[in-house]
């Protein structure tokens, strides 16, 4: 199961003298990767590292501009936003996590809950309204009397523009056997019987709060909220909890950096073959989007290139549910922040 690791919200930290004498580092953005950040500028000692939240759409609107120095984003651009900043936003996975299902059913242990893609989607449409539902019971007999009493399903939804927003979809868009036909992007087309919140700790404040309540929420919040998590079932048909060692295994499904450009896809590991058996099928990659007129690029390169290092900025998040890069996404990464 995953583990609770410290939490570090609400920072913008000078990291001593070294910091002092160099321009800070202005990143916003993605509320996925925001505590990483902030664990980061605790321990770099280049620069300040001013970090902030605000959603994936907020990372990329600001990279285009660019009004911060990294947008933070689990989605790519889509081909409009590309376009937009005339192929200025160059995209660089930098932290690995994933993306839970939360939910509040009294008497259903931390972990216990099991979950298809399928019941994910059909309770965000709107078609399964109740715990007490028959193919809910069927995956979850050793619960079959809390289910019953839990009533009512309150599904929580991100009402800011959100990547675990877009890695949710995603994944319902290939795991739900075609129960989601909405597709998928950083906005959420919440169902009238459910509930939007900002941000990642908005969604696990509501989850907390309301019994029958189900949320995606990113893995750091979940765990430093202490809302329990489903496991959810992979292509392999095993189900599955959002454990670092399960996130690693989805990230075995994508090691190629799609080309910069308006198809640019990143490097998508949600709902992986049936081959990656041991996946957890919502992780996902988050990237750092930086502008190629930005007036402080040798700041930022330095920064990133400390972010990649396994010396570096990957020694620090495991414990809050971050998995450290793979080599071969590390050198691409250097690759792309040597073009900047």
């Amino acid at each position: 199961m995953i583990c609770v690791g410290a939490a570090v919200m609400g920072v913008s930290a000078s990291t001593g003298v070294a910091a002092a004498s160099a321009a800070p580092v202005k990143e916003a953005g993605s509320s996925l990767v925001y505590p990483l950040v902030a664990i980061w500028s605790l321990h770099y000692s280049g620069a300040t590292i001013q970090a902030a939240a605000g959603g994936s759409s907020v990372g990329i609107a600001d990279a285009a501009q660019p009004s911060v120095d990294i947008g933070a984003s689990d989605a790519p651009e889509t081909p409009a936003q590309y376009g937009q900043n005339h192929g200025q936003v160059v995209e660089i996975p930098w932290a690995l996590s994933a993306t839970t299902a939360a939910y509040n059913i009294p008497g259903v242990n931390a972990n216990g809950l099991k979950l298809s893609g399928k019941v994910l989607a059909e309770i965000y449409t709107g078609r399964i309204k109740s715990w007490n539902n028959s193919t809910i019971i069927r995956a979850n007999p050793h619960y079959k009397k809390a289910l019953q009493r839990a009533g009512k399903i309150t599904p929580v939804f991100r009402s800011d523009g959100s990547g675990d927003s877009y890695a949710f979809q995603r994944f319902l868009t290939f795991g739900s056997a075609h129960a989601w036909s909405k597709g998928y992007s950083v906005s959420f087309p919440g169902p009238s019987n459910g509930v939007g919140e900002n941000g990642n700790a908005g969604v696990a404040g509501e989850v907390k709060k309301v019994r029958g309540s189900i949320g995606y929420i990113s893995g750091y919040y979940a765990l430093t909220q202490h809302v329990k998590v489903a496991a959810v079932e992979n292509a392999a048909g095993k189900y599955v909890l959002p454990n670092p060692s399960a996130i690693l295994a989805a990230s075995k499904s994508a090691s190629h950096i799609s080309g910069q450009g308006p198809g640019f896809t990143g490097l998508p590991i949600t709902y992986p073959s049936r081959k990656f058996s041991t996946a957890y099928p919502i992780s996902t990659y988050t990237y750092a989007l930086i502008n190629k007129n930005g007036h402080n690029l040798g700041a930022v390169k330095s920064f990133l290139s400390w972010v990649i290092n396994s010396n570096g900025g990957q020694r620090y998040g495991f414990n809050t549910d971050f998995i450290q890069l793979p080599g071969g996404v590390r050198a691409a990464d250097q690759g792309l922040i040597n073009s900047l």
